[in-house]
């Protein structure tokens, strides 16, 4: 028996009893075991953001790094990835600067109007009710005017609730994580540089260790399943965020045509409530139809809701499917079914994650079928002869 195999063979019975006495003190103890791991992800939060940056710019990098190879010259072979990480990192950079100087201020100043405004819609609004709302009406007996001002007190109440001087003082003192924050965000950009720039060590890093655990078979395998399905979530959320984005720029011209004040803040808060699948996009419609509705006149907000259907429609049909539906691969009832299967139990990124994963799910399964179908088949060839 080789020292390798030997290693390999004490660390497996050694984590037997010790996965058993710790799932035994995890149950005793599930709350203290749960901030313990908020602790651990809060102080490892900079690490996990350099991996998610440097997950989503391994893509262009690599596909920048590619080219620059591809150039005649003894110097690329060293310089390619360097330039294309430089490169990279800058256009990341250009577009968060754009970003904050020019997107952020416009939606910052929409948000602001909207919330100083929104109680002059409400009264507006149950003004309106009233109006076709009298005790002899058929709307009368609904209740509708006593359910905004239902409505429209306990929002008052919230606001209050929310500016109390308790609030004001915790969020003064919150400014002074702002320093800490930076600094995080630093630590994960350079993070994600030497994750970027050494991807090869670290990958071999990574093999190695879990080569003491797992034999190379299966070690191969997971490796293949892990390519799989990094590319299965990389591709939806660059297809994803491509699709709202489109969405959202489509949207916000319609509605600077139609004169509906906010319109770059509603027409981008659509793109991004597009991003989860079915109920983000007639939330957010539903949601724009009623500040039209408040803040112009009915046949505007029939014009707008048509409008958004026409590009929800054109998008669900065609620029969705060629850029997300590629890389998912789920029928519309599957994708149902993970929204109400991962919501129920992740909650909110349960729903927002419920496409790649339930993707996932559905490649180990046609993956085991066809392990099953091939073992089938190996067992009846060896019948026949």
């Amino acid at each position: 028996m080789s020292r390798k195999e030997s290693v390999r063979r004490w660390l497996w019975y050694f984590s037997i009893p010790a996965a058993t006495i710790l799932l035994y003190k995890l149950s005793d103890n599930l709350g203290q075991a749960i901030g313990v791991v908020g602790t651990l992800i809060k102080i490892l939060a900079p690490f996990v953001g350099g991996f998610i940056l440097a997950f989503f710019l391994y893509g262009p990098s690599a596909w920048l790094e590619n080219r620059l190879l591809k150039l005649k010259g003894k110097a690329w072979p060293k310089l390619a990835r360097p330039l294309a990480l430089t490169v990279v990192y800058l256009l990341l950079f250009g577009l968060l600067t754009l970003l904050v100087y020019l997107v952020i201020p416009v939606l910052t100043k929409s948000l602001t109007d909207l919330a100083g405004a929104l109680p002059g819609y409400l009264t507006a609004a149950i003004e309106k009710v009233q109006e076709y709302a009298q005790p002899d009406s058929l709307l009368g007996q609904f209740g509708l005017a006593d359910n905004l001002t239902e409505l429209y007190q306990s929002m008052l109440d919230t606001v209050n609730r929310l500016l109390t001087t308790e609030n004001i003082l915790n969020a003064i003192k919150g400014v002074g994580n702002v320093a800490s924050s930076l600094f995080d965000v630093v630590i994960a950009v350079i993070v994600s540089m030497y994750m970027l720039g050494g991807r090869e060590h670290l990958f071999k890093a990574v093999r190695n260790f879990c080569g003491l655990f797992i034999k190379r078979r299966p070690l191969a395998v997971l490796r293949q399943y892990s390519r799989r399905t990094a590319a299965i979530f990389y591709s939806y959320f660059y297809g994803a965020f491509l699709d709202a984005l489109i969405v959202g720029v489509v949207v916000s011209v319609g509605l600077l045509i139609f004169r509906v004040p906010y319109a770059v803040l509603l027409g981008m808060t659509l793109g991004l409530m597009n991003m989860i699948p079915y109920f983000g996009a007639i939330v957010g419609a539903i949601g724009i139809a009623l500040v039209t509705l408040l803040t112009s006149n009915f046949y505007t907000a029939i014009g707008v809701v048509i409008y958004i259907i026409v590009i929800q429609q054109v998008d669900a049909n065609i620029v969705q499917p060629r850029i997300v539906g590629g890389s998912v691969g789920l029928r519309p009832i599957y994708v149902l079914l993970s929204i109400t299967l991962f919501g129920g139990l992740f909650g909110f990124w349960g729903i927002f994650l419920a496409p790649p994963l339930m993707a996932l799910v559905q490649m180990l399964v046609r993956d085991a079928i066809a392990h099953r179908n091939k073992k089938q088949a190996e067992e009846a060839g060896e019948t026949e002869e």
